[in-house]
């Protein structure tokens, strides 16, 4: 959890820097989105492939690895000259991030008892509004002492600790398979067994649309609430923070509805539709504030239901016990696959028509979406 949380902090240090970067590097609305998605782009990639070789490698190695590339892109992003160094670093960031998260579910899995793994992997899923929102509510302290850049090093010496740590308290952590010599045609046939499935490919379509919302809304909530209000950094990082840590209840309680038996499709569509109304009134023209932030406060707690129900299903879904990773991975491709596409595309919307309004309607055609796939996991045989 702890190594999520960390991790998480490399997503929530950069929406409330966004302006700072975008000054000190001279550019657009539209190429800070990337800043924003870059960090998704080798999930977008590779997320299905990295499950499968935290399978065939092993998880806590894997784990330990992508904290080191996690402490290599803070440190070398703290020294970024240009945009494309920056996004290049951002693009090293990711890779540690993914590989975080699609080796730690399966580490859960083995280390609670079987009738905890539900509520574990809800728990578990809090992880990246934890540390998102922890982050931004230290981020404006930190701030008063140094730059965008210092927080960089601080996240990378934050890192270099924690890795020291986890290493040592996971040490006599057993594996629940074995590690097997990774070979190109056992990776391409765990891929293949996993995306033929129609559990997986669903999960991941759904988690598409999830974290494509809630990036996008997240991500550039700071900037509207600065250049729309007016507010000050510090408020607009903390109103943020509040945001996303109401995701964090909406996580537990899913985790809680489904352990007391609602159905994973009708909490996945009524987060949708949740998400999708509240999305109007997020970017609703001439609005006052308060129906703005509550807006988002109501799609975030909304959105947590989605993580809780999709990430807690890897294990269920998984063409075999031994292909929970490569299914988390397909998981989690679809989920950065929506966060590398969702924050440039509202960008370029809102650059295009010259109003947030845009958002809405964009915002609200994924949810539909999701509410559609929804229906499609209703209609397969009920595998919990």
């Amino acid at each position: 959890m702890g190594a999520g949380i960390l991790s998480a902090f490399q997503v929530g240090k950069v929406p409330p820097v966004l302006q700072d970067i975008r000054a000190d590097l001279c550019i657009s609305l539209f190429h800070a989105g990337w800043v924003l998605s870059a960090f998704n782009l080798i999930g977008l990639v590779l997320g299905t492939a990295a499950g499968a070789i935290a399978d065939a490698l092993g998880h806590r190695r894997l784990m330990l690895f992508g904290i080191g590339l996690q402490i290599a892109g803070s440190f070398l992003g703290a020294f970024s000259p240009s945009f494309e160094w920056l996004l290049a670093t951002r693009f090293l960031e990711g890779a540690g991030f993914l590989a975080v998260i699609v080796s730690t579910p399966t580490l859960i899995f083995q280390v609670v008892q079987k009738k905890d793994v539900g509520i574990a992997l809800s728990v578990w899923s809090c992880y990246l509004p934890a540390g998102a929102a922890l982050m931004m509510v230290l981020l404006p302290l930190y701030l008063k002492l140094t730059t965008w850049q210092g927080i960089w090093q601080i996240n990378g010496v934050l890192l270099s600790l924690y890795a020291i740590l986890l290493a040592k308290a996971t040490s006599k952590i057993l594996f629940m398979n074995q590690t097997y010599p990774l070979k190109p045609s056992r990776l391409w046939a765990d891929i293949i067994k996993t995306v033929s499935s129609p559990g997986p490919l669903l999960l991941g379509a759904i988690f598409t649309t999830y974290a494509l919302q809630w990036l996008a809304v997240m991500g550039f909530l700071p900037t509207l609430l600065l250049e729309k209000y007016g507010f000050s950094r510090t408020l607009a990082s903390w109103l943020t923070a509040g945001m996303v840590f109401l995701n964090i209840f909406g996580n537990l309680a899913g985790g809680r509805l489904l352990r007391n038996g609602f159905k994973r499709w009708l909490l996945i569509g009524t987060a949708s539709f949740v998400m999708g109304t509240c999305a109007v009134a997020i970017y609703a023209p001439g609005a006052h504030f308060m129906l703005n932030y509550t807006g988002c406060l109501l799609f975030s707690l909304a959105g947590g239901l989605i993580p809780a129900s999709v990430i807690g299903a890897a294990p269920i879904y998984a063409p075999s016990k031994n292909l929970v990773s490569t299914t988390t991975g397909l998981v989690i491709q679809g989920g950065q696959t929506g966060q590398v596409i969702g924050p440039p595309m509202l960008a370029w919307l809102v650059s295009f028509t010259g109003t947030w309004t845009a958002g809405a309607w964009f915002l609200g055609g994924v949810a539909l979406t999701g509410i559609l796939l929804s229906i499609g996991m209703a209609c397969l045989k009920d595998l919990d």
